[in-house]
């Protein structure tokens, strides 16, 4: 398909070069063909979109590397904010457990008190307790705070565990649902690749200059690494 094309410019080169118009032709086809090989279309955007890249119907736009759209932060998680979601995991679980060991011995106080029904429901049934009367409104606010960070942080643990495992094996969510490991380049490299070269320190401070080696477009294979090792 390109070499008729690239004829026709050779057949109409000049004393000034090649004509413009022909470039710009043999160009975009070039590109046509990169693109069918390794890109794909999308029809909301109505343009070619990188490998690994999705459209979201949230956001209203193709998102590089997507893994998912987060509905506790209103935005897709992505190529560029990744190692911060991540990050904001951790972070949160470890902030949400520390707060639950905190408020522990209050509430084991005010729950020996009670009867195993009462405790039982001021645990599950906090506003209903409330609402009845049956606890104060103190009472009522330790268990309710201490209710919500628990579940906070199983919440934000679950998750750091889940994309901890996706980041070891250098998957999105939505490759991990499809059962594709085309992207795997080994323990170390699917970090880097995430999180940077300094990606032990990364975990401690998310805005730390670890800069990604690459730039969500283009993207490494497993084959690519067994060529390169051969």
């Amino acid at each position: 398909m390109l070499e008729p094309v690239y004829s026709k410019i050779r057949l109409n080169q000049t004393a000034e070069g090649v004509s413009f118009i022909h470039l710009q032709i043999f160009e975009y086809l070039l590109r046509a063909r990169y693109y069918s090989r390794h890109w794909s279309y999308c029809y909301q955007c109505q343009s070619q979109v990188p490998p690994r890249s999705g459209h979201c119907s949230a956001c209203r736009i193709c998102i590089l590397r997507r893994d998912h759209h987060c509905r506790l932060l209103g935005r897709c998680v992505g190529f560029h904010n990744y190692r911060p979601f991540l990050c904001l995991l951790l972070h949160a679980a470890g902030v949400l457990l520390h707060i639950s060991v905190l408020l522990g011995p209050a509430l084991s106080a005010l729950l020996r008190a009670q009867t195993p029904l009462h405790t039982a429901a001021l645990l599950l049934l906090p506003w209903l307790m409330l609402l009845t009367g049956r606890v104060s409104l103190a009472q009522f606010a330790l268990a309710f705070v201490t209710d919500t960070c628990v579940a906070g942080a199983l919440l934000c643990g679950a998750g750091l565990l889940f994309h901890g495992m996706l980041l070891l094996r250098g998957q999105t969510t939505w490759e991990w649902a499809r059962g594709q490991h085309a992207y795997d380049l080994g323990l170390s490299r699917n970090l880097q690749a995430a999180l940077g070269p300094r990606w032990v320190l990364v975990w401690l401070w998310p805005f730390l200059a670890s800069p990604l080696p690459g730039d969500g477009i283009t993207f490494q294979t497993t084959a690519d690494v067994g060529l390169m090792a051969s």
